[in-house]
């Protein structure tokens, strides 16, 4: 199944059931970490902060519909998420569970983190990435990326805007679907390359954004 079908069908069912204040923003989001996972070949993620287990849930949708096997970590403390994690996710067994980022085992190590909780799980993060890790700060809180430019100076930071309208069916009232922030904590030759592709993508779609928000 193609990833953008399988976005609007997570967005759909997570915008339908209690709780979904806690989900990401749209189904751009998803769309947009699908298309990190495949370009990057992600084989293991941490998600820091599930929530209600949007994002969790349509990743491992799928990859199991793809054959592609991922290692899925997740951390969250709201007893109101974690007490909907067994209804949310269809393969909730695939899931590795702990309450903070200080609970992951040690000799764990991640490529790639998606960052959806409080800034004060930052603050651990540098001990679980591999040398060229990514990183993906759903909604792009600019307070979460000063403290990784601050772990991580060398840092190369693009922002995902979306310019579609918000679905008809999430429960949000904003001009835009949710974006992101894409972040290479210490970027390779080929990870420099594809910043500065999404940089330039980015620079129209803000501008595109800008000029449309004044007939919105």
């Amino acid at each position: 199944m193609h990833y953008k079908k399988i976005a609007v069908e997570g967005g759909q069912k997570f915008s339908n059931i209690e709780g979904n204040q806690y989900m990401s923003g749209g189904d751009d989001a998803l769309k947009i970490l699908f298309r990190i996972i495949s370009d990057f070949k992600i084989k293991k993620v941490l998600e820091v902060g599930l929530g209600i287990c949007s994002i969790l849930d349509t990743i491992l949708r799928r990859s199991k519909g793809n054959n592609v096997s991922i290692s899925y970590f997740g951390t969250e403390e709201n007893d109101f998420c974690l007490k909907a994690l067994p209804q949310n996710v269809v393969d909730y067994n695939r899931i590795a569970l702990h309450k903070t980022i200080s609970d992951i085992p040690k000799p764990e190590r991640f490529n790639f983190i998606i960052i959806d909780g409080s800034n004060d799980a930052l603050n651990n993060v540098k001990e679980l990435l591999n040398s060229n890790a990514i990183m993906f700060i759903e909604g792009g809180r600019q307070s979460q990326i000063d403290i990784i430019k601050q772990i991580y100076p060398k840092a190369l930071v693009v922002e995902f805007v979306s310019i579609s309208r918000p679905p008809s069916y999430v429960p949000f009232h904003q001009k835009w679907t949710g974006s992101g922030s894409l972040i290479f904590c210490e970027p390779t030759a080929s990870q420099k390359l594809y910043w500065f592709k999404e940089k330039v993508q980015s620079y129209f779609e803000q501008r595109i954004r800008k000029y449309f928000s004044r007939y919105i």
